[in-house]
């Protein structure tokens, strides 16, 4: 290389090397918006990059307590190239939070003042102790003057009440006065101790913050998209449910309940809510083959199964539950854990070598699901198979809500209500009396949801022309389905039961009983109401007993099941007393007549 070329190389070098590197940028972004799961949410932040073009750090600030470092993302947008993404914690003085930091403000006042009211009280004890030798000292004084000549008793009355004045005023004024004030201090102390610690959760004393590196191409600056999964943060469904007085038009306000202790605001955000399972591994396990061989069982002593599962010889139904029931719990926390990528291993797994996290729940997986397979191939007896059916790690449907507008969501240990849609059905009206459980009869109605949104499972509380009903529960509801809701007691109407007849008689060696019951409807209302009328046979086990209803008047429903009887009538108005209206049915009973009748416990307890 020539020398001049040389030089030049060298000064463009030490030019190189004298340009100072571009500053760290901190800024918190905002937050745009925020999608919450059962248990998580995903936030996305905005983030603001200024120029000039080049290298440089964006340090993401305030990051919440609650977040989960594993889910960070930055994505290039609009002129912003990620580089790198880099999380740390700092420890500082103070939390960070402005909420928090008001707080801890507060409480330092108010200890500040409880220190000030506990010297107070200190001065008006050493007052009290000089008053009183100060009264002593009169007392001495007095004593020994009172046999001389200047004696002066009026001068030592006016001494004595003002030590006695001065004594009152202590005790009363200042003491009794100054720890009722402490007290009243201490109360306020321990209040926002509790706020204190319900904000924060517990003493956040570190700064949580992202260290993206970037290279901003356009000079006037541009913006990138921050993702963080953050713990507590879930939601679950509910429901207003409101008739007109013609019930004519229902409408289903389907709410949310949503419950944000983030740690941090989220101000004017899109809202979405969802069912899913936020999942940062995207690859399904690796299934390894399963090797099996043979193996003289131990006699002698308790022994060991192949992975030390149990006791050798047969296994009894409680061990195979137990057992099987571990392992399905096992594989569910490793399911759960491989889609997070979190780095905890379910109990009782170690890995001998480094692997990738993916790697190490996949190999734990195959373990547990072999000793599953072992277990079923050894197992020897009937088992239920209801106690130990492996249950999914999110049930039921998988839906998301994106709401309309923006909302804001502060963190607050409360559940907040967010109204996801009203949603108009059409309904059907009907009466419902079941006299053999109540005399009340309640008013109900069949819901479509003809809407294009699944309604998730939850509370409801229902609405009649405006005043409330009562509370209740709907299953999850799919599209095209229909529901039921109840309206609550119909005051107009009553329903009862009676036993008109019990006849027994003796043919060969069975005994024959017919009943005959009575079901009376009365209105008191001045129209006409619709009712769906319910009784119920008893049913048989077996071939011991030989059931046969005899008569209806009227004739049951075809809507009628195994040992329910359902009649549909119309009850007209003011149908009272001797005028109710009225349901006659008679059954037959045959059985042994040396054997007596007995119930047995529901099958759907």
């Amino acid at each position: 290389m020539k020398p001049i070329q040389s030089a030049s190389v060298l000064i463009l070098l030490i030019l190189c090397l004298s340009v100072p590197a571009a500053e760290p940028i901190s800024v918190k972004g905002t937050v745009d918006a925020a999608t919450v799961y059962r248990g998580q949410a995903l936030v996305t932040r905005l983030v603001e990059v200024s120029g000039p073009v080049g290298l440089r750090e964006v340090v993401v600030t305030e990051l919440p307590q609650s977040i989960v470092p594993g889910s960070i993302y930055a994505e290039s947008a609009n002129g912003v190239e990620i580089r790198s993404v880099r999380y740390r914690e700092r420890p500082v003085m103070q939390d960070v939070r402005a909420e928090v930091r008001k707080l801890d403000d507060q409480i330092r006042k108010i200890e500040d003042a409880i220190h000030a009211k506990n010297r107070e009280v200190d001065i008006s004890r050493s007052n009290g102790i000089y008053i009183d030798s100060l009264g002593n000292f009169i007392a001495i004084t007095a004593n020994n003057q009172a046999s001389k000549a200047d004696f002066n008793p009026k001068a030592i009355q006016e001494m004595t009440r003002f030590i006695f004045e001065q004594r009152e005023k202590v005790v009363q004024e200042q003491e009794v006065k100054t720890s009722q004030e402490i007290r009243d201090l201490k109360e306020q102390f321990e209040l926002l101790k509790r706020q204190r610690d319900t904000v924060a959760g517990t003493n956040a004393q570190s700064v949580r913050e992202a260290v993206v590196f970037v290279n901003l191409s356009v000079s006037k600056g541009g913006r990138f998209k921050f993702q963080y999964l953050v713990n507590n943060a879930s939601w679950s469904a509910s429901y207003n449910i409101r008739a007109n007085a013609e019930r004519k038009e229902v409408t289903v306000e389907y709410n949310a309940s949503v419950q944000q202790m983030s740690g941090e605001e989220w101000s004017d955000v899109a809202m979405t809510l969802s069912t899913a399972t936020p999942s940062l591994t995207a690859k399904a396990p690796k299934l390894e083959p399963l090797t099996i061989a043979l193996i003289a069982p131990r006699t002698n002593g308790p022994g060991m199964m192949p992975g030390g599962m149990g006791p050798s010889g047969p296994m009894d139904d409680k061990f195979f539950v137990e057992q099987k029931s571990k392992l399905l719990r096992q594989q569910r926390e490793l399911v759960s854990n491989r889609a997070m990528n979190m780095p905890a291993q379910a109990e009782g797994f170690t890995q001998q070598v480094q692997r990738a996290p993916q790697d190490r729940f996949d190999a734990d997986l195959n373990v547990v699901a072999k000793d599953i397979q072992v277990l079923e191939m050894m197992s020897e007896g009937k088992f239920s198979k209801s106690a130990v059916r492996p249950a999914p790690v999110d049930e039921g449907v998988s839906v998301t809500y994106q709401l309309s507008g923006r909302t804001t969501l502060p963190s607050r240990s409360d559940q907040q209500i967010i109204q996801i849609a009203a949603l108009p059905m059409k309904a059907e009206f009907y009466k419902m009396a079941i006299p053999v459980l109540t005399n009340y009869v309640y008013e109900e109605a069949s819901l479509t949801n003809e809407s294009k949104t699944v309604l998730l499972a939850g509370p409801v509380a229902t609405y009649l022309a405006g005043q409330f009903v009562g509370n209740g529960a709907i299953p999850t509801v799919a599209i095209g389905e229909n529901i039921t809701v109840g309206f609550g007691i119909d005051p107009s109407l009553r329903a009862s039961r009676e036993l008109v007849e019990r006849k027994e008689d003796v043919q060969g060696g069975n005994r024959l009983v017919d009943f005959t019951y009575r079901l009376a409807l009365e209105n008191f209302g001045n129209a006409p109401a619709a009712m769906r009328l319910f009784d119920r046979l008893p049913t048989t086990r077996g071939t011991d007993i030989k059931l046969t209803l005899a008569s209806a008047n009227p004739k049951t429903t075809d809507e009628s099941k195994k040992g329910i009887l359902r009649w549909d009538v119309k009850v007209p108005g003011q149908t009272l007393g001797s005028k109710a209206l009225n349901v006659e049915y008679k059954f037959r009973l045959e059985y042994d007549k040396q054997m007596i009748i007995t119930g047995l416990p529901s099958s759907n307890p």
